[in-house]
Formats: C-alpha cells, sequence, structure tokens
C-alpha cells in the first residue's frame, strides 16, 4: 500500500544526495545511479544520468523520476529525459 507521496520522494531524494556524496568521493567520472524519486514507497527503480544533468535538477529543487512514475495528484513534468522525467511538486512543503 502507497505511503505518502511527499514523505517517499523526500526520503529517495535524501538517500540520493548521501549516496551522490560517497560516489563522488570514489569515483569522478560516468553517468550517476540514482534511485528513482517517485511517490510510490515500493519502487526500487534506479536511472543514471550525468553529473551535469544532476546538478541542474537539484539546483531547480525538482525530482527525478523513471518515465511513466509521475504522480499527477503530487506534481508535474518539467522535462521528459531519455528514460526519465523532471517532476515539480505542486505544493512543495516549506
Amino acid at each position: 500500500m502507497p505511503g505518502t507521496g511527499a514523505a517517499v520522494q523526500g526520503v529517495f531524494r535524501a538517500a540520493n544526495e548521501r549516496l551522490r556524496n560517497v560516489v563522488d568521493s570514489v569515483v569522478r567520472r560516468g553517468p550517476l545511479v540514482v534511485m528513482c524519486e517517485c511517490s510510490d514507497d515500493e519502487c526500487l527503480e534506479v536511472l543514471e544520468l550525468d553529473r551535469d544533468a544532476y546538478r541542474t535538477v537539484r539546483a531547480g529543487g525538482h525530482f527525478l523520476v523513471v518515465s511513466g512514475h509521475c504522480n499527477p495528484e503530487l506534481e508535474h513534468i518539467v522535462e521528459h529525459r531519455d528514460g526519465f522525467d523532471i517532476v515539480e511538486k505542486e505544493n512543495p512543503p516549506e
């Protein structure tokens, strides 16, 4: 049974930030592998993107989700990329 979407997305975003810090300290080349930040608490899918794209998404305060994982009740797609979407929360937490 799905949990609260915003809470799930926040958990996966925090995990991706920690993972990025560890990976950056070990390997600084190649694509990043990050977990889908969708609102489905059972989703364990991953996606790959280049480091510049990751930084751009984070700077904009957006979330990364596998294509097709956007929950239109919670967010809207800002941009489609190859294999993933960049989404923005409809009512971001303060």
